[in-house]
C-alpha cells in the first residue's frame, strides 16, 4: 500500500469496518459451508465463535456480522499494520496457536516479511498473460496447459466436444506430473520455471498424446534441475477509473481454515501448512522459512498490449484448470465472461504417473461422456453448478476500456459492482 497505493490504510479499512460493524446476508455457499464445518468450529473456536450462531450453523438469509474483526481492523487502522505482528494482536495469535498444541512465537511473526517477485509471462497465440511464480504453481501450470491447447485446432472442436475435453484432460495430466515433481518453494529448491513454461516442450507433449484414447501413463520432464535435497481461498477483481488493476487470491486453505480464532479478534487463522507435503524428504516439505506450495493464480490477460481480462478463482489444485478453460471460452469460443464462467467445467490430474477420474458436471451432454469413456477415461460426475470447481470472479475489458464486463460464478457466492 505504501508503495502502490493513494489512499491510507485507515481510508481504505473503513468500508471493511462499516461491513463487519452492520453485518451482510448469508448467502447459500455461505450456509452450507458452515453447516460442513460446525463441529470443527465448535473444536476450535466453541459455541461463542462469531463464525457461528448461539453455536448453530447460519442459515441463508441470516445476517452475519462480526463485530470483533470491525474492532481489530480499527486497532491496525490506528496503529498501523506493525500491531498485527508485534503487538497485543501477535500475542493473541501466538496464545491461540500454542494453546491447540501448535508451535508459533512471537519471533515468529515479528519477523514476517512480505516476497514481492517479478510476474510470470506467458503467451497464448497473440494473447500475453502474467500472472504468479512459484510457489504457487497455479500460474506456471496455466501458462504450461495453454502452451500444450495452442498446438491443436480448439476453436474447431467446439466448447464440451469429446475432442476438446479428452485433449485438455490428457495435458492436465503431463502437468500434474510436472508438479508433483519440480514444484515447491524456489527460495529452497531449482523449480525450473522456463524449461516447463517452454514451447517447445509444451509442444513435445501435445505429439504424444493420442486424439482417441488415454496414455495410461505420464512422465514428468526430464530438466535436471539439480534439487538442493536440505530442502479455502477467495478471489477479486478490481479496475479503477485510471485503468490501473488488481486480480488477488487469497487463502486460508480450507473453508474456515483452521477454524481456530485468537479471542476477541474476529478472524480466523489458515491451516497452509497442510499444502506441505507429508514426505519430510519431499521437495515441498515443511521447514524454517519455507512456503508450501499453492495452486493459486490470479492472473491479467492482454491483447495488443492492452488488458483484456482480469481473472482469478479459489479450487484447489483445481484453480488453472478452471481459469485456462474460461480463457479458452473467451478467446477459442467466443462467450461473454458471465457464458466463459458459467459454461460446464471439467477436471482430471495424475499421481504417481497414472491417470486420475475425468470428473465433470452433469451438464456436460451425456454422449460426450460416453464417448470419453470409450476413450478410456473413468468419468465421474458432479453437480451441475459444482462449488468443486472453483468460484471464478473476473473483469473483461472492451472497448479500449470504456466497458468492463464483470462475472461472478455461480458456483459460490460472489457479485459484481460498479461505482
Amino acid at each position: 500500500m505504501k508503495k502502490y497505493g493513494t489512499k491510507t490504510l485507515a481510508q481504505v479499512a473503513e468500508r471493511g469496518i462499516e461491513i463487519a460493524d452492520k453485518g451482510f446476508p448469508v448467502g447459500p455457499t455461505l450456509s452450507a459451508v458452515n453447516k460442513e464445518e460446525q463441529e470443527r468450529l465448535l473444536a476450535n473456536s466453541g459455541e461463542d465463535s462469531v463464525y457461528l450462531k448461539n453455536g448453530r450453523p447460519y442459515e441463508a438469509g441470516d445476517t452475519f456480522r462480526n463485530p470483533e474483526l470491525a474492532r481489530t481492523f480499527r486497532t491496525i487502522a490506528d496503529k498501523g499494520v506493525a500491531e498485527f505482528y508485534r503487538g497485543p494482536l501477535a500475542r493473541k495469535i501466538v496464545e491461540a496457536v500454542r494453546s491447540k498444541g501448535g508451535n508459533m512465537t512471537l519471533e515468529d511473526l515479528a519477523s514476517y516479511r512480505p516476497v514481492e517477485t517479478e510476474p510470470l509471462k506467458g503467451t497464448y497465440k497473440s494473447y500475453t498473460l502474467y500472472t504468479v511464480p512459484p510457489p504457487s504453481s497455479g500460474g506456471l501450470h496455466a501458462v504450461q496447459l495453454l502452451n500444450i491447447m495452442d498446438n491443436w485446432p480448439v476453436k474447431s472442436w467446439g466448447p464440451n466436444s469429446p475432442a476438446y475435453i479428452h485433449h485438455f484432460a490428457e495435458a492436465l495430466r503431463y502437468v500434474f506430473a510436472d508438479r508433483e515433481r519440480y514444484l515447491a518453494d524456489p527460495e529452497f529448491v531449482k523449480v525450473p520455471v522456463k524449461d516447463i513454461a517452454d514451447k517447445a516442450y509444451a509442444a513435445r507433449i501435445a505429439a504424444g498424446i493420442k486424439p482417441d484414447r488415454v496414455a495410461g501413463d505420464y512422465p514428468s520432464g526430464d530438466f535436471d534441475p539439480k534439487h538442493d535435497k536440505t530442502g479455502n481461498t477467495s478471489h477479486l477483481c478490481a479496475i479503477d477509473r485510471f485503468g490501473n488493476i488488481v486480480a488477488l487470491t487469497q487463502s486460508l486453505n480450507y473453508f474456515f481454515g483452521s477454524c481456530i480464532s485468537p479471542k476477541g479478534s474476529g478472524f480466523l487463522l489458515n491451516n497452509c501448512l497442510d499444502d506441505f507435503a507429508d514426505d519430510p524428504a519431499g521437495l515441498n516439505a515443511p521447514g524454517p522459512r519455507r512456503r508450501p506450495l499453492s495452486s493459486m493464480a490470479p492472473l491479467i490477460l492482454f491483447r495488443k498490449g492492452r488488458p483484456l481480462l482480469a481473472l482469478g478463482s479459489p479450487g484447489g489444485t483445481r484453480i488453472f484448470s478452471t481459469l485456462d478453460q474460461i480463457i479458452l471460452n473467451v478467446i477459442e469460443f467466443e462467450m461473454s465472461l458471465d457464458e466463459a464462467i458459467e459454461a460446464p467445467r471439467f477436471f482430471s490430474f495424475s499421481a504417481a504417473g497414472k491417470a486420475g477420474p475425468l470428473f465433470c458436471e452433469s451438464r456436460i451432454p451425456e454422449d460426450t461422456r460416453l464417448a470419453l469413456e470409450k476413450m478410456g477415461h473413468e468419468v465421474s460426475v458432479k453437480e451441475a453448478y459444482d462449488r468443486y470447481f472453483g468460484g471464478a470472479q473476473g473483469i473483461l475489458v472492451l472497448r479500449g476500456g470504456k466497458l468492463l464486463q464483470g462475472g461472478a460464478d455461480s458456483r459460490r457466492d460472489g457479485a459484481g459492482a460498479g461505482f
